[in-house]
């Protein structure tokens, strides 16, 4: 029984046996009464009201017995009216409410922003600009895993040996630096680079172009090696300063958060005593600064040279003042046979600079296609990770004989690396030392935009209503901003790939027909392209300017 049944018992109670109690519980209530009210009575009695501090009314109706006191329903006894709340000023309830709307308006925004950041990528995914050179991180190999380029010295105390007998020494190029105060009168390079290259020993006496098993006395095989075989810890004394970490920053320009800088990290290997260092292509391409870091921790501010991206060959200079650099010496690819042992040196994950890791050749002419472009490469049982790519694979003589570029990954795939045949880097790095780049690669000169859905083609391409293969920029004025590529000498191209596989093998001067519809006449139109020479870009633009290592 609450407070309010237990008081209405005692006065229906005290209204049976003892009139005199109401008067008396009436009289008390008056007293402490708060305030006093005219109510409307029913049938038309006047009724007082009279509030008691608990909260409690205890209503009269006129007579003075106990009886008389009763509600206005005609029951008798207490009626519990509480008291109002106290209203305050209304600046909480305001205060809250305008959390809410401002909490509201903010979600709002954050959603669209979110879907505005949603259909920039989509977009940016869709207009993805493809052109003669092309470039990406990673490509299905169409077999059992990813081709995947390994980006990427801690080590002994540099070691200078004296010229081998057997070498072709003082191997010189000159005249670079009129090219490059033609081309790029900001950088200066060295005006020679001496580089020591073993000639192949083994012979092709079968003529199927490739080098004959050799023998010796013994009835063994005879490796790229030959008779100068040094155990691992000898090699590593002499070669791994030769063997440098790279790091690279780019300046990134976003639509969404302005410019940012990010870095990167790969190796390289110092090839001449002047400063020139080879690396991989994948390793600098774009970057805005590259330093080198040597094996003892010194670092210099490096300038590209040249890179050419169909062989992921790259080279750096440094100036090394009155440093003296250990340089590598260059072995032969073409000695090399399957089951030979390697070594590979490089920077693993960027940060463990100087790691060594052992192996044997697996295959010594394997064809691979990384990043679309069709190469032969070694394949190696040597362990390599990202950070490794343009880091050394030496022989048991300690001789250069590759420059490790790629590996293959997969959950179910382990142990196949691969690096581009030290010959074939040579010839690279001799025409981007001397030219700064390689002289005899054609191209169409064009930017090619691969478009799948037609809104984005209506909506960049002159409203055109088509999808497929758009041109983006154009060198030639025979084709224009908006072109859709319809076939190219007959076939009919779908992907941007398709265009730079037509004109595969053909050399400057060449020409194509294509068949195009131009979106911004309305039209569809026959032209012939004449291929031109690859000029890379770092050739016709301003050089960045690279400050020294701190």
């Amino acid at each position: 029984m609450n407070e309010f049944d237990a008081e209405k018992h005692n006065l229906q109670q005290s209204n049976t046996d003892d009139p005199s109690h109401n008067d008396q519980m009436f009289e008390t209530y008056r007293e402490n009464s708060q305030n006093t009210q005219e109510v409307n009575p029913k049938n038309g009695e006047h009724i007082q009201s009279t509030t008691s501090g608990n909260g409690y009314t205890f209503i009269q109706n006129g007579t003075p017995d106990g009886r008389g006191y009763t509600t206005p329903e005609g029951a008798h006894g207490f009626v519990y009216s509480p008291p109002p709340a106290p209203k305050g000023n209304g600046i909480g309830r305001n205060l809250i409410i305008a959390t809410c709307v401002i909490g509201t308006l903010l979600l709002i925004m954050g959603f669209c922003f979110l879907g505005a950041w949603a259909a920039a990528r989509a977009l940016n995914g869709t207009l993805t600009d493809s052109s003669d050179a092309r470039t990406e991180d990673t490509r299905e190999s169409g077999t059992a895993g990813d081709f995947v380029i390994v980006d990427g010295s801690d080590a002994a105390d540099d070691v200078t040996e004296e010229a081998d007998p057997e070498y072709d020494s003082e191997v010189t190029f000159t005249e670079t630096s009129s090219l490059n105060e033609e081309k790029a009168p900001d950088i200066v390079f060295a005006d020679t680079a001496t580089v020591d290259k073993k000639e192949p020993e083994r012979k092709d006496e079968d003529g199927n172009g490739k080098a004959d098993v050799a023998y010796d006395e013994n009835g063994n095989v005879i490796t790229s090696a030959g008779n100068s075989m040094m155990t691992v810890p000898t090699i590593i004394a002499q070669v791994s300063a030769s063997v440098v970490e790279i790091s690279t920053e780019t300046l990134v320009q976003s639509n969404w958060i302005g410019q940012y800088i990010t870095g990167g990290a790969g190796s390289g290997v110092i090839i001449a005593k002047e400063g020139y260092i080879i690396t991989n292509h994948h390793v600098v391409d774009g970057a805005d600064s590259i330093v080198v870091r040597l094996n003892d921790g010194t670092e210099f501010s490096a300038s590209l040279v040249g890179s050419d991206e169909e062989t992921d060959v790259a080279i750096l200079w440094i100036d090394p003042g009155e440093y003296e650099l250990t340089v590598a010496k260059l072995g032969s690819s073409y000695d090399l046979v399957a089951g030979e042992e390697i070594i590979a040196i490089g920077n693993p994950l960027g940060s463990l600079g100087g790691t060594v890791t052992e192996g044997i050749i697996s295959a010594t002419e394997r064809q691979i296609s990384v990043d679309g472009n069709d190469m032969t490469l070694l394949q190696i049982s040597a362990p390599i990770n990202p950070g490794n790519s343009g880091g050394g694979l030496f022989n048991i003589a300690g001789e250069l004989v590759g420059v490790v570029n790629a590996k293959m990954s997969s959950e179910e795939i382990e142990g196949l690396g691969f690096a581009i045949p030290v010959d074939t880097a040579y010839e690279i790095a001799c025409e981007l030392i001397e030219y700064r780049y390689v002289r005899g690669r054609a191209t169409t000169g064009l930017t090619l935009v691969d478009v799948s859905n037609v809104q984005t083609a209506y909506y960049y391409f002159n409203k055109s209503r088509y999808t497929g293969v758009y041109v983006s920029e154009s060198v030639s004025e025979v084709l224009q901003y908006g072109d859709l590529i319809v076939s190219v000498n007959g076939q009919k191209i779908t992907e941007s790939s398709e265009v730079f596989d037509a004109v595969e093998g053909l050399a400057v001067g060449d020409t194509v027909e294509l068949e195009i519809y131009r979106t911004a006449e309305k039209k569809q139109l026959t032209v012939t392209l004449t291929l031109m020479e690859y000029i890379p870009d770092y050739l016709t633009e301003k050089a960045p300017a690279l400050e020294p290592a701190a």
